[in-house]
C-alpha cells in the first residue's frame, strides 16, 4: 500500500515565490481548458488564483487536487497535518514562548507570527472530517493529524489541542531553540554564526525532551535542524543520534522519513540521514512515510524512493495511524 502520512493544505509567508507555486498547482486544470500561452489561458489562471485565495486553504475546490493527485500517483492514505502555528487560536502559545522582541530578529519572527497565523483549528478540523467520506468513495483513506511545536513548559497547551480532537495522529517537532526559529531567514543567519556542535547538542536536547513528555504519536523530521544548511561531521553527531534513537524505542515513539524537507536543505538528503535511520532501524523505531508537502503536485513526491532507502537499511514495514493507534504495513 502507498502512503503519504505528512501533508500540508496551506504554509506561509504569501509571497511571490508561494503565489508562483500557487499558480503552478493549478496549472494544469487551466491547460487542459486552453492553448498554454494564451491571453484567455492567463485569465483563467489569474481567476483561479484569486480564488483559490478567496476560498483559503480548507475548501473541496483545494482539496480535490490533493485527492486527484494521490489518485494519480496510487496513494491509498493520505494524512493532512497542519502547522500549530498556523491557526489564531494559538498565536498565544508562540508568543510566549518565540523570541519576538525589539530586535532584528525578534521583530522578522514577529513579522512571520503575524504573517503564517490566519486560519482556525475548528475550522481545519471540521472540513477534513467531512471530507473523509467523498475520499473514501475514490478508494483513498484521508486521516487528519496535527503537527505541534514542542516548547519546554508548553505541555499543557500542546495535551489541551491532543484532547481537544479526534486526531489521527499527533505529530511532534522542534522548530524552535531558545526561541529562535531555524525555518526562519533571519533566524537561520544567527544559526550559522553558532559553534555547530554546541547548536546540534542543543537541538538533540530539546528533541529528547519532546519525545519524554509522551505527547506524541511521530516526530517530524528528526535531524530537521540541517534545514539551515550546515551541519559538522555527522562522525560526531553519531552518540547523538544513538541517544534519540534509544529514546525513540524505550518510548514507543515512532518518527519518519520525510523527502520534503530533507531535500529543501542544501544538504540534498531525506531527513533523516541514511547514517541516521541506520541507527533508527537498529532500534527498531517505526518509520511513517511522509513527503512534507505543501501544494498538490507535491504529494507522494519521491516516496518510492525513500521505501527503496527503508528496505536497504532492513525496514520491512511503516508505520500508519487511525485514531491515534498504529498499525504496521508491508513495504512491498
Amino acid at each position: 500500500m502507498k502512503v503519504d502520512f505528512h501533508v500540508h493544505l496551506e504554509e506561509g509567508p504569501y509571497s511571490l515565490d508561494w503565489l508562483l507555486k500557487q499558480a503552478e498547482s493549478l496549472r494544469p486544470l487551466v491547460e487542459h481548458a486552453e492553448v498554454k500561452g494564451s491571453r484567455k489561458w492567463a485569465s483563467m489562471l489569474t481567476n483561479g488564483l484569486a480564488e483559490r485565495l478567496q476560498q483559503g486553504p480548507y475548501s473541496r475546490d483545494w482539496l480535490e487536487l490533493y485527492r486527484l493527485r494521490a489518485k494519480q500517483a496510487g496513494i491509498q492514505q493520505v494524512c493532512v497535518v497542519e502547522h500549530l502555528y498556523r491557526f489564531l487560536e494559538y498565536r498565544s502559545y508562540y508568543e510566549q514562548h518565540v523570541h519576538i522582541g525589539s530586535d532584528r530578529l525578534g521583530t522578522a519572527q514577529r513579522k512571520w507570527l503575524s504573517q503564517v497565523a490566519n486560519d482556525s483549528l475548528d475550522s481545519f478540523v471540521v472540513f477534513l472530517q467531512k471530507e473523509r467520506l467523498r475520499w473514501a468513495e475514490d478508494g483513498i483513506e484521508l486521516r487528519v493529524g496535527i503537527e505541534l511545536d514542542y516548547f519546554s513548559g508548553g505541555e499543557e497547551t500542546l495535551r489541551h489541542v491532543i484532547n481537544q480532537y479526534p486526531w489521527d495522529v499527533c505529530i511532534g517537532a522542534v522548530h524552535f531553540l531558545e526561541g529562535w526559529g531555524y525555518p526562519i531567514q533571519d533566524a537561520r543567519e544567527r544559526f550559522g554564526r553558532q559553534e555547530l556542535i554546541g547548536l546540534y547538542s542543543l537541538y538533540f536536547d530539546k528533541l529528547e525532551q519532546a519525545i519524554e513528555s509522551q505527547l506524541f504519536d511521530v516526530i517530524a523530521h528528526i535531524d530537521g535542524i540541517k534545514a539551515f544548511g550546515v551541519r559538522p561531521d555527522e562522525t560526531a553527531l553519531l552518540p547523538y543520534y544513538q541517544r534519540v534513537a534509544r529514546a525513540l524505542g524505550r518510548m514507543g515513539i515512532a518518527t519518519e522519513i520525510n523527502t520534503g524537507y530533507g531535500l529543501a536543505s542544501q544538504l540534498r538528503e531525506f531527513s533523516p540521514s541514511y547514517r541516521f535511520l541506520e541507527i533508527l532501524f537498529q532500534n527498531e523505531v517505526p518509520i511513517t512515510l511522509a513527503s512534507s508537502a505543501t501544494a498538490p503536485d507535491q504529494v507522494g513526491q519521491q516516496l518510492d524512493e525513500a521505501r527503496a532507502q527503508l528496505k536497504r537499511v532492513g525496514y520491512t514495514s511503516f508505520a500508519v495511524y487511525e485514531k491515534r493507534k498504529r498499525s504496521m504495513l508491508a513495504l512491498d
